[in-house]
């Protein structure tokens, strides 16, 4: 019987593992493959980690090397095309830049005031909350930044927005379903700077491809300076990866380390986006845990304009 069920249980993984490698090849271009494809390569590796140190206490050397030749498909995924590791980013230094937060905070449930003070601590010039509580108020955050004389606070839904200095809510561009894209415009220190937040499905039964080509052809219209928000999409998807002209992620040009954003604390899924366009120029990004969420935090530091 436990050979029976050890044999079961190879197939599984084994079926598992083929099922991931279809997503790795074919990505989201259907729905299908991209069930496939959200299968988070960390948890490929740790299964056959495990098999591997299980083979290895029974004695079953062979089945061990095997499971550790597999081993190196999902962890140079993870290496190479989902996270900055083996590479050094260019960060570009030597001028005061401006501080953009952007944060799923899981609608205050561990803690909304714990929460304003985590990022009154990133001393931030503009914030963009995703899944605020329904009755949240900016007064808390306000008080903890002294500094400040004049900020704005605009409430999107379930997203808010606090910057420092005058921001114009330009209203929606997308309100569905499946997506909700609201148009801003931030009187920043150094100049105007016009921003898509974002607030994606999260149903895995909707088929993201669609959402993020139409999610691409408003930045092509609009052309904003920076589009940020939960995209519940992860970082490699098809149409994330083949943004419009000029566009980039602030993770993979400034970014490095774990670039998992989802969940807390064993975060696999790099679903919090950062883009930019021409008219900015990314300084650092930084993507930060913290236990008062189940996502994760992105820090990008950047100066409007580009730098001679």
């Amino acid at each position: 019987m436990k050979r029976i069920l050890k044999c079961v249980a190879l197939m599984m993984l084994s079926l598992l593992t083929l099922m991931w490698c279809v997503g790795q090849i074919f990505r989201d271009v259907t729905w299908m493959t991209g069930l496939c494809f959200y299968i988070p390569s960390p948890a490929i590796a740790a299964v056959w980690l495990f098999f591997a140190i299980v083979a290895l206490r029974c004695k079953r050397r062979g089945l061990a090397v095997a499971a550790l030749v597999i081993l190196v498909l999902p962890l140079a995924m993870m290496g190479v095309r989902e996270n900055a590791i083996l590479r050094t980013p260019t960060r570009v230094g030597g001028s005061p830049s401006l501080r953009f937060v952007h944060w799923n905070v899981y609608r205050g449930h561990l803690g909304w005031e714990a929460i304003q003070q985590r990022l009154a601590d990133e001393r931030a010039d503009f914030y963009l909350l995703s899944e605020i509580p329904r009755d949240a108020s900016f007064e808390r955050l306000t008080t903890l930044r002294p500094d400040v004389t004049d900020a704005t606070s605009i409430r999107i839904g379930i997203m808010a927005v606090w910057g420092l200095g005058q921001i114009d809510d330009l209203g929606w561009v997308w309100k569905s379903r499946e997506a909700k894209v609201r148009r801003l415009r931030w009187h920043s220190p150094q100049g105007l700077v016009t921003i898509l937040a974002v607030d994606l499905v999260s149903d895995p039964l909707v088929h993201r491809t669609p959402v993020l080509t139409r999610l691409n052809a408003l930045i092509e219209h609009y052309q904003p300076d920076i589009i940020a928000g939960d995209f519940n999409a992860p970082r490699e998807s098809l149409a994330l990866s083949q943004l419009p002209q000029g566009y980039r992620h602030a993770y993979w040009t400034v970014g490095s380390g774990w670039s998992y954003t989802w969940p807390m604390p064993l975060p696999v899924f790099a679903l919090d986006q950062c883009l930019f366009g021409e008219r900015i120029t990314p300084m650092d990004y930084r993507i930060k845990s913290s236990r008062l969420s189940d996502h994760r935090l992105g820090v990008f530091e950047f100066v409007v304009g580009r730098m001679r």
